[in-house]
């Protein structure tokens, strides 16, 4: 299935007949969606793992990304929002994420009302249709272009183990059907109208499928069954950038017959010496920063080699020895030469330097997230899928909050990438056992320890206030 999958991606029959591409250098991207892109429930959404990967890889595009969800949102809400919320003007490209909302669930959950209401059924779907397109001639009217709008399928699977035997419930099931069947037209629409389409809920029910035969209480969703979990939000926004086509390595050396090769990375005196090699190294990004959400999700999804790349490959060591890589002096793993032969990949370890700075770049994206959180939840208050409660007035000065606080976070984490890439470091590789010159952990050019210092009290800072916030959200 997931070679199908792909091979139905690679020849475009997912994408909605376009070309799907990276965000471009200064866009401003709303992603629209109900309670999945609001994600209240979850202190890591997908819009802010795709932050924290575009700012780290691409640091001098400096985009823009609004999460622009609203918990309870149907499309008319959305619809609605895009003229009311100021959040949502001045957007270059617009995700639409909707649909679970927006699907009359009685028509299926309840066994009286389900039987005959086939024609309400299709209606439902058709009014969904209607919506998208209302949408989208929003979005043109402001600018954006056809192909800078994307659809998604619903984030859920079309089916589902729960571990507790509810996946035979009829009710269930029929529920189910009824999500797969707002997928397709959500396909359908980007297929005719020539948008990209970003394909959730497949590649959901896929997994679905794949953890029930292991383990029938494993899945990537919250006790409701319906909205993914931390580990599913990840897993949303790797498929979002697989899709896109955005995955690509934060650099890649290559050694050979005393040769040195790199994308995405400038590197210089090279000295091999028989044990060990050292040589000076620039890249061009950082991996991004990588949590222990990050590493739980990848016990079950296994995706943060494909996420985050920064490869060593080493070819004519002794393939049974061991060999250390420092950088600036620091040790930060050991592998064999048959490892090294194959390629390492050093981007997730917590003692590469860069993973250091990421990391700091990443407890600003959790401050930048509480600030959205706060702004989302008074535009959902301002609406039915709230209280009500929040005035025009109110939801103004919110924004004017928000927006200053975002663009601080912004810049400084920009600031900050941009700064780290900037530096030289020195990479050595050393056979166990042997002695190695001085000169191969030299710290080349500027004084690291003098730049590690301001990120170290950034990332103590910033992991106070959000120690803060979660405290007083768990007291709720």
């Amino acid at each position: 299935m997931r070679r199908f999958l792909l091979c139905l991606l690679a020849a475009g029959m997912l994408t909605g007949g376009i070309r799907r591409e990276t965000f471009q250098k200064g866009n401003v991207v709303g992603f629209f969606g109900d309670s999945i892109t609001h994600a209240e429930y979850s202190e890591i959404n997908y819009t802010h793992v795709l932050y924290n990967y575009y700012v780290t890889h691409l640091p001098k595009e400096e985009m823009e990304f609004r999460n622009l969800g609203v918990g309870g949102a149907q499309l008319s809400d959305g619809l609605e929002l895009y003229r009311e919320d100021p959040a949502s003007s001045g957007l270059q490209k617009a995700v639409l994420e909707y649909g679970i909302n927006d699907l009359k669930k009685y028509l299926y959950e309840e066994t009286g009302a389900y039987d005959g209401s086939e024609e309400e059924r299709k209606e439902n779907i058709e009014d969904f249709e209607e919506n998208l397109g209302a949408f989208l001639k929003l979005l043109e009217e402001d600018g954006i272009e056809k192909e800078g709008v994307y659809i998604a399928s619903l984030p859920v699977p079309s089916r589902v183990n729960s571990g507790t035997g509810t996946e035979s419930d009829p009710a269930l099931l029929r529920t189910r059907e009824g999500f797969r069947l707002m997928s397709e037209a959500a396909r359908g629409f980007a297929q005719e109208e020539g948008l990209p389409l970003i394909e959730f809920q497949e590649p959901l029910t896929e997994l679905a499928e794949t953890f029930s035969g292991a383990d029938p209480e494993r899945n990537l969703l919250c006790e409701d069954y319906l909205h993914p979990d931390t580990n599913g939000q990840i897993y949303l926004a790797y498929l979002f950038l697989e899709q896109q086509g955005a995955l690509e390595d934060v650099s890649y050396v290559k050694i050979l017959e005393g040769r040195i090769e790199s994308e995405n990375a400038k590197v210089s005196n090279l000295h091999c010496k028989e044990g060990y090699l050292y040589y000076d190294y620039r890249a061009d990004r950082l991996p991004m920063g990588i949590s222990h959400e990050y590493r739980q999700a990848d016990e079950s999804l296994h995706i943060l080699d494909k996420l985050n790349r920064e490869i060593i490959q080493v070819q004519d060591l002794e393939a049974e020895a061991v060999y250390d890589i420092y950088i600036n002096g620091e040790q930060v793993g050991s592998y064999t030469g048959a490892e090294f032969a194959e390629g390492v990949n050093i981007a997730n370890v917590s003692e590469n330097p860069s993973q250091r700075f990421a990391r700091a770049v990443e407890q600003m994206n959790r401050g930048r997230r509480v600030e959205e959180l706060a702004y989302r939840k008074k535009v959902q208050d301002f609406t039915d899928c709230g209280s009500g409660r929040v005035t025009k007035e109110e939801l103004l000065e919110a924004y004017k909050v928000w927006r200053e606080k975002d663009e601080e976070y912004r810049k400084n984490m920009y600031e900050l990438v941009q700064g780290q890439i900037e530096v030289t470091q020195r990479v050595a590789v050393v056979r166990q056992g042997v002695e190695a010159p001085e000169a191969a952990f030299a710290v080349p050019g500027r004084d690291y320890k003098k730049i590690i210092l301001p990120v170290l009290f950034l990332f103590a800072a910033a992991a106070a206030v959000f120690c803060v916030v979660r405290k007083k959200r768990k007291q709720r």
